[in-house]
């Protein structure tokens, strides 16, 4: 949820802080963080917070539709395979009870449990989280690693403006960039750029000496570049990098 959202929502209806508080159950100091960007709210304390301000969840976070969508994703996938909630919970090493509150909605699992369980239930990790911008992919693992605009940025050595700008799709990063960002979030940059993971699933099983070529920088330059050519560019290349062989230049 963006806190400004809150703030403004609060502040349409002439409530204070503590006039949220009292309705909701929810510490005033918690709410502070949330209004000031320092927290990201549990979808149970969402929806306490949107009974207090008299409006729909949807008003609130318009994501939060997206939030039940994967859990329905997650559980249809599961019911595909033909396992019971307790073997799907078993092999992905949580509660049934965790992931019954996941598939309706309730709970936000981490990155490491959401692999773990698109990799059970057979759901390639970019239909079970169904996003495709680099900031749609940098906004779901920043909020699902509980992780605060302005902490990710600290930790990317950026501005919380800029990763609000990344996120809302406003503003390019660059590939240095995108790698800092990649690793705060667990992942690689190759999942942030492309739009599915089965490329992420490729490198991962490439000897070590070729992983680390492919994630020199120039090269992911090279490789981003290759990824808007037309067909007749690419041939281009291709007949390029031969007589570029055939000469023997190094």
């Amino acid at each position: 949820m963006d806190g400004e959202t809150f703030r403004t929502l609060r502040q349409q209806r002439g409530l204070t802080l503590q006039d949220v508080a009292d309705r909701s159950g929810l510490s005033r100091s918690y709410l502070s963080e949330i209004e000031n960007g320092k927290k990201q709210p549990s979808v149970k304390a969402l929806e306490a917070i949107a009974a207090a301000l008299n409006v729909s969840l949807e008003v609130l976070l318009p994501e939060a539709k997206k939030e039940a969508e994967l859990g329905e994703r997650l559980r249809a996938a599961r019911e595909r395979e033909g396992l019971s909630m307790a073997e799907a919970a078993e092999a992905a090493g949580i509660s049934p009870g965790y992931l019954g509150e996941i598939e309706r909605g309730q709970s936000l699992p981490s990155v490491n449990t959401l692999k773990q369980l698109a990799d059970v239930v057979a759901l390639p990790l970019s239909h079970a989280l169904h996003c495709g911008t680099i900031g749609d992919k940098i906004r779901m693992l920043r909020e699902r690693l509980g992780l605060s605009r302005a902490e990710l940025a600290r930790m990317a050595d950026v501005t919380p403006s800029f990763i609000a700008q990344l996120e809302y799709n406003k503003t390019q990063a660059s590939l240095p960039t995108l790698r800092r960002i990649a690793e705060c979030l667990g992942v690689s940059p190759c999942y942030l750029i492309l739009e599915n993971d089965h490329a992420e699933e490729l490198i991962r099983v490439l000897n070590p000496e070729l992983r680390q070529l492919l994630q020199e920088p120039r090269v992911e330059l090279v490789l981003r570049m290759v990824c808007d050519m037309t067909d007749k560019e690419f041939e281009f290349l291709l007949q390029f990098i031969r007589l570029l062989k055939q000469s023997g230049l190094q």
